[in-house]
């Protein structure tokens, strides 16, 4: 709050306004005093806002404030809602003042520039009772158009004014313009001057001339010729665009049926429900596992290289445990079990499939969206026409050449990424490796220097490497023949193996694949009707949308119209009632009906008001002849007043002598 008042009173400091405020006057100011700051501050953005807050209607006031903040796009607080907003205003409220006053002062110039702009652009609401009027639609209009061009014009003057052209610029081009304005003059005077000799100048500047419009009307035809051309070109390849999507939609209506349509509708609720029930619970429940883990792990201590070492150990434990299960297992199965485990298999292989055709269309409606969001920024972006987007077949091989090339580049990414992290990983283990042998080749060589033996442990080290070399020779020249027997036969039982566990898998499988490529074929006919029925359906849904708006158009106009006729019929009614009243009252012949009648009455109003008028003029007649007569005896009156209050005063003045005469020594006489 303190930082606001101070830059509120920096602001209102400096020109234009000079306020000379400090921190205790401002904070001193009264709630109309305030509101008359705000109100200048309103007038320096826009003049027609200069109003004295003292003499204004305070509910006018604020009202004109509050559109002014509206034109202003201003928003209040979000700690208040609009009515306590509206309060504040209207009682002065400080910390509603203050927090106008800071953001007008911060955007001063841009909110100049919106109030100047808001003038010419708020247009004029009209109201339902004069909107269905033609005339006045035909202005409206005209309006909105002169709004267009002003903003065109607009646009331009930003332009030119953020053109960077300067006065001496321009001076300089107009000097140079009328440089070469002389000198074409001077060009033509030596060419007249040579003409002039010529017997038969007349003829051959006519023919020039007539030479010059004829090769001027050619370049114009020539040019006309090609624009035409290329008009005919572009007309012919939107004619081949517009036949060839008719064909395309023609093909894809073929089929098309309601049940076609609510069989994809129940497929695709049916993927919905799976992803929402089924899906996105696994993973929400994963990530949460995942951030439980995390923090577990961020909350654990620092581990050292040999606790990961005992972990690592535990883990290879652990899997060597599964494995021996796995083979026990697989050894103790029996035949019942077998079929089971085929169709556990089975069932684990479909959920494994839906999980992932699951990700797929996750994936694709995720990248659809990106690339209907990236093919909107295009569009506004580059403004293309509809001939320069690509569509049906050459979109979809564009799609696929993208995508395949997008999931090269995140395969080879990842495998860079995952090289880069193990190369991190062994360029440490062998620096900590080659430090710790250092060490202890340091440690060593000291070692055989204390007992006399030096270079010992590198003889010996030559010696074990060549014996060890020589005895992993002759141990795999054994064990070659009897390792490549033992496996042999390990790979016949395994293969043997397999072969029981897949024949009947095998079995199944065959008839499986035949009926997926059937359902595959039926599902792409499908598709295509659906496709086309979509179309379709949509096109006559835009259709008979239109027709129900021109419909609804056409009633509001005819309502407005039956209102209209309506009132003014009840108007002549009234009117032809009040005619039929006169008439008979006129007609009739009993005095009382007479005198009800508007003629009658009219004409009683009309004398008596002559008779007033002759009183008026009697009175206005009297007054003019006897006028001087009342003036004088006036005058009389007014110095009868005045010889009067003198002889008062005398009276008064000789009692008061008599008072003092009488209160003396001797007597006087007082004249």
């Amino acid at each position: 709050m303190g930082e606001q008042i101070k830059f509120i009173i920096h602001e209102l400091n400096k020109e234009p306004y000079n306020k000379k405020f400090n921190l205790i006057s401002f904070d001193s100011l009264r709630t109309d005093n305030l509101l008359q700051i705000l109100n200048d501050v309103f007038s320096e953005v826009d003049p027609k806002m200069k109003i004295d807050a003292r003499a204004e209607d305070p509910e006018q006031m604020v009202l004109k404030s509050l559109n002014f903040l509206k034109v202003l796009k201003y928003k209040p607080p979000s700690t208040m809602d609009m009515s306590e907003f509206r309060q504040g205003l209207v009682t002065g409220e400080k910390s509603v003042i203050y927090h106008i006053l800071e953001w007008i002062l911060k955007r001063s110039p841009e909110l100049k520039k919106r109030a100047y702009l808001a003038q010419y652009l708020m247009k004029v609401e009209l109201t339902p009772d004069i909107e269905g009027d033609s005339d006045i639609r035909e202005l409206y209009e005209q309006y909105e158009l002169v709004i267009e061009e002003f903003k065109e014009a607009h646009k331009q003057y930003e332009a030119l004014k953020s053109s960077g052209f300067s006065t001496q610029e321009i001076r300089k081009d107009l000097e140079h313009m009328e440089g070469e304005r002389d000198q074409l003059i001077k060009k033509i005077e030596r060419l007249k001057m040579k003409v002039e000799s010529q017997p038969n100048m007349e003829s051959m500047l006519a023919v020039a001339k007539s030479l010059r419009e004829e090769r001027d009307l050619s370049d114009s035809l020539s040019r006309q010729k090609m624009e035409q051309r290329n008009a005919l070109t572009h007309f012919e390849q939107k004619i081949q665009r517009l036949n060839q999507q008719l064909k395309e939609l023609k093909l894809s209506s073929l089929g098309a049926t309601p049940e076609t349509l609510v069989q994809k509708l129940e497929e695709s609720i049916k993927v919905n429900s799976y992803l929402v029930k089924e899906k996105l619970p696994k993973e929400i429940a994963a990530q949460k596992k995942y951030m439980t883990d995390l923090q577990k792990i961020v909350s654990q201590p620092a581990l050292s290289r040999a606790d990961l070492d005992q972990i690592n150990n535990k883990i290879q434990e652990v899997n060597n445990e599964i494995h021996d299960f796995i083979e026990n297992r697989m050894r103790n199965n029996n035949p019942i079990d077998d079929k089971l485990s085929l169709f556990r298999q089975q069932v684990s292989i479909l959920a494994h499939k839906k999980e992932r055709a699951a990700e797929e269309l996750n994936a694709a409606r995720s990248e659809l969206a990106e690339l209907q969001t990236q093919l909107e920024a295009k569009k506004a972006d580059n403004k293309l026409g509809e001939g320069d987007i690509l569509k049906g077949d050459e979109f979809k091989r564009y799609v696929n050449r993208l995508r395949g090339k997008s999931n090269i580049y995140k395969k080879k990414r990842q495998e860079i990424a995952e090289l880069k992290t193990e190369c991190g990983i062994l360029s440490r283990t062998v620096d900590i490796l080659q430090q710790k042998e250092s060490a202890l080749t340091k440690t060593l060589a000291q070692l055989e220097m204390q007992k006399g033996v030096s270079g010992f442990h590198s003889a010996q080290d030559e010696l074990e490497k060549v014996s060890s070399i020589k005895a992993e020779l002759d141990e795999q020249k054994g064990q070659t023949l009897e390792e490549m027997s033992v496996m042999v036969q390990k790979l016949n039982i395994k293969i043997a193996e397999k072969k029981a566990r897949l024949a009947p898998v095998i079995k199944e499988l065959r008839p499986l694949r035949q009926q997926c490529q059937d359902m595959s074929f039926e599902y792409e006919q499908k598709k295509q009707a659906y496709d086309s029925c979509a179309l379709g359906l949509e096109s006559n849904i835009s259709k008979i949308e239109q027709e129900v708006n021109n419909y609804k158009e056409e009633i509001t106009e005819s309502e407005h119209l039956y209102h209209t006729l309506n009132v003014e019929v009840q108007m002549l009614e009234k009117q032809n009632e009040r005619v039929a009243e006169e008439i008979k009252s006129y007609v009739s012949s009993d005095a009382a009906d007479k005198k009800k009648s508007i003629r009658e009455q009219y004409n009683r109003n009309i004398q008596e008001q002559e008779a007033k008028t002759k009183l008026l003029k009697e009175e206005q007649r009297e007054v003019r002849e006897n006028q001087a007569h009342n003036e004088k005896q006036m005058q009389m009156w007014s110095n009868l007043q005045h010889l009067l209050a003198v002889k008062q005063k005398c009276r008064e003045q000789e009692g008061r002598a008599n008072k003092v005469v009488s209160s003396g020594t001797t007597d006087r006489l007082v004249l």
